[in-house]
């Protein structure tokens, strides 16, 4: 219940955040998660308990960079694309004066 609970909760939050704002919420978030499983697996001591936490926090961490690197190549893309339609459109204009 609390787990569906924060689900529906956060994605309401992020529904009104734009792209950009909404991934960078997401990467803080695994890298929380990093740090969490981290210190976790430094607390325990059961072996298994501490692979499967360091395991948790690499995949956290990559899921992190690549939640960086989509974010980039999708800002890179929108910069090219409105240089090419700000280009096309004083064309036109150019071109009707």
């Amino acid at each position: 219940m609390q787990l569906s609970l924060n689900i529906s909760l956060t994605a309401q939050v992020l529904s009104h955040l734009n792209v950009e704002s909404a991934t960078v919420v997401v990467l803080a978030i695994c890298i929380f998660l990093t740090f969490y499983f981290t210190l976790l697996s430094f607390q325990t001591m059961d072996d298994a308990l501490k692979k499967q936490l360091v395991t948790l926090a690499a995949y956290s961490i990559i899921s992190g960079v690549v939640i960086l690197a989509i974010l980039m190549i999708h800002t890179g893309i929108k910069k090219a694309i409105s240089r090419v339609a700000d280009e096309l459109r004083s064309r036109r204009e150019s071109s009707e004066h």
